[in-house]
């Protein structure tokens, strides 16, 4: 009689365990099929409006206001060869170009029945403009929020970029 008691409550442990497994396993599997992206092409964000801070990680207060940076739309046309260029399109309408080089900085390699590829996680963007500006921005693949995040210096914020045909 105890076993006929014991054995329905094992059978509900064993099936919500078997079904709480095979849910870690669909999550893992949907996490690794976020693939890095082929970089080649034209990738386009917009980094949102930021009060300016000095050296020290403080806000700059112009007459008793923070000094804002405007949001600004950005574009990066990246080749195949390695080139690549920027237009950083400004809210207040000027317009900043820059060129120069991308390399990978993190690499992942994914087996395939036929071969094993190589892709790039993250990017590094090195750019300078004409008027002597120098530009080092960061794109790298979020696998956990399956997005590609631009990052510039640590005093301004990360924004999304999406892969524009």
């Amino acid at each position: 009689m105890k076993f006929l008691i014991t054995l329905p409550w094992f059978a509900l442990l064993a099936l919500s365990g078997s079904l709480l497994f095979e849910g870690c396993a669909d999550n893992s599997e949907l996490e690794a099929r976020f693939e890095a992206p082929t970089w080649s092409g034209q990738w386009q964000g917009v980094q949102p409006e930021y009060a300016m801070k000095d050296a020290s990680d403080q806000v700059i207060y112009i007459q008793g206001q923070a000094a804002q940076v405007k949001s600004s739309t950005f574009t990066f046309v990246l080749q195949p060869n390695g080139g690549a260029s920027l237009t950083q399109s400004i809210a207040d309408g000027r317009i900043m170009e820059f060129q120069g080089r991308w390399n990978p900085i993190e690499s992942s390699t994914r087996k395939n029945q036929k071969t094993d590829q190589r892709s790039a996680l993250g990017i590094n963007c090195e750019l300078s403009a004409s008027t002597g500006a120098y530009r080092n921005y960061i794109l790298l693949a979020d696998s956990v929020h399956r997005v590609v995040r631009c990052y510039g210096t640590p005093r301004e914020p990360h924004f999304g970029v999406t892969y524009t045909p």
